[in-house]
C-alpha cells in the first residue's frame, strides 16, 4: 500500500507550473429547456474546453463533439458536464463545438461557437544518453507504446477530484514544445502511439530517489517496465482523466490499488530513456495529452 505525505502544492503551486495566459469567455446557448455553457478559459491547443449542461428535467446521455472527438457527459456535483481535449496539433482559431443528447424523440444536435486560442510552445532539444539508444530499437518499445496507449484511454464515471503536482519542491515545465532528441527518434510518438513530437509532459528535474506522490485520489491501472517510460505508472482519475508517471526508479503500488491524495506511490529515477534524473508526469484526458496547467485550473 502506498505511504502518506501531507501535500504542500498549494504554497507551492504559482512556481510549480505557470498557468496559461487568459483566454476568459464563456459561451451560453438556450435551446428549448436546456442552457449550454462552454468554459473557453484554456482552450488552446493542448487545453481544455469544459461543457456544461443546465436543464429542469432530466436529460438522455449527451456527447461533446470537437473535431471528430466524440466526449460524453458525466454528473461533476450533480450537472452534467464534458471534459473536451484539445489536440497539440489543433489550430488555433473559431470553430463548432457539438452537442449531441439523445432523446425518446431521437438525437438533438445543437452547434455551439467556439474559439481555440494560439498557444506557443518553445521547441526543446535533448540529448539520448549513447548507453540508452539502442532502447529504441527494441521491438518492445512498439508494443509498449500501444500499451500505453489503451491504458490512456480509460473511461470511468467516477468523478475527478482536486489534482495536485507529484511533485512539489521544484517547478514542472516542458509541456507542448516540439521535442528533438539527438542520438535517437521518434521518442515521443513511439512512447504513446500518438503521432508528433510535441513533448506531451512536464518534467520534475529532482535528484533520484525523491518521493512521488499521485496527483489525486484514483485507481492504479499499471505499476511496472516500459521500454521508453521505464519504471511508469498509470492513475486513472475518472471521467477520462489520467496521469502518467514516468521514469521512477522504484514503485510502491501496483495494478489495482487505490490510491488518495498525499499518497507517495514511488521515487523519482533514470529508467527508461530519462537522460537525467526526474519524473515526467503527463495527463491524458480521454486519451489525448492536455497541459497538466489546464486541467488544474479548471478541476481546482
Amino acid at each position: 500500500m502506498p505511504s502518506r505525505m501531507t501535500p504542500r502544492w498549494l504554497l507551492l503551486l504559482p512556481a510549480l507550473l505557470v498557468p496559461p495566459a487568459a483566454f476568459s469567455e464563456e459561451v451560453v446557448k438556450r435551446v428549448g429547456q436546456v442552457t449550454f455553457r462552454v468554459d473557453q478559459s484554456q482552450a488552446f491547443p493542448g487545453g481544455v474546453m469544459v461543457v456544461r449542461l443546465y436543464a429542469q428535467g432530466a436529460l438522455g446521455a449527451a456527447y461533446a463533439i470537437l473535431d471528430g472527438q466524440r466526449v460524453p457527459f458525466s454528473l461533476a456535483s450533480g450537472i452534467p458536464r464534458a471534459l473536451v481535449p484539445i489536440p497539440l496539433n489543433a489550430a488555433a482559431a473559431p470553430g463548432t463545438l457539438g452537442v449531441e443528447i439523445l432523446t425518446r424523440r431521437g438525437r438533438q444536435r445543437v452547434p455551439l461557437p467556439v474559439t481555440i486560442a494560439p498557444r506557443a510552445y518553445p521547441a526543446r532539444t535533448v540529448v539520448l544518453p549513447e548507453e540508452k539508444r539502442p532502447l529504441l530499437r527494441q521491438p518492445s518499445a512498439t508494443r509498449d507504446g500501444r500499451q500505453l496507449l489503451g491504458l490512456l484511454r480509460a473511461e470511468t464515471p467516477v468523478e475527478p477530484r482536486r489534482l495536485a503536482p507529484p511533485i512539489t519542491i521544484v517547478p514542472g515545465l516542458g509541456f507542448g514544445g516540439e521535442q528533438t532528441w539527438v542520438g535517437g527518434s521518434p521518442v515521443e510518438s513511439m512512447t504513446d502511439a500518438t503521432w508528433g513530437e510535441q513533448h506531451r509532459g512536464v518534467d520534475f528535474e529532482v535528484p533520484r530517489g525523491t518521493a512521488v506522490m499521485t496527483p489525486t485520489r484514483g485507481t492504479v491501472l499499471f505499476a511496472g517496465p516500459l521500454t521508453l517510460s521505464g519504471q511508469t505508472l498509470v492513475i486513472d482519475h475518472g471521467q477520462g482523466v489520467v496521469s502518467a508517471l514516468f521514469y521512477l526508479s522504484r514503485i510502491d503500488v501496483k495494478t489495482g490499488d487505490r490510491v488518495e491524495p498525499g499518497d507517495v506511490v514511488g521515487l523519482s529515477g533514470d529508467t527508461g530513456v530519462a537522460p537525467t534524473p526526474l519524473v515526467q508526469w503527463r495527463t491524458y484526458l480521454h486519451g489525448v495529452a492536455v497541459d497538466p496547467a489546464a486541467l488544474l485550473q479548471l478541476l481546482n
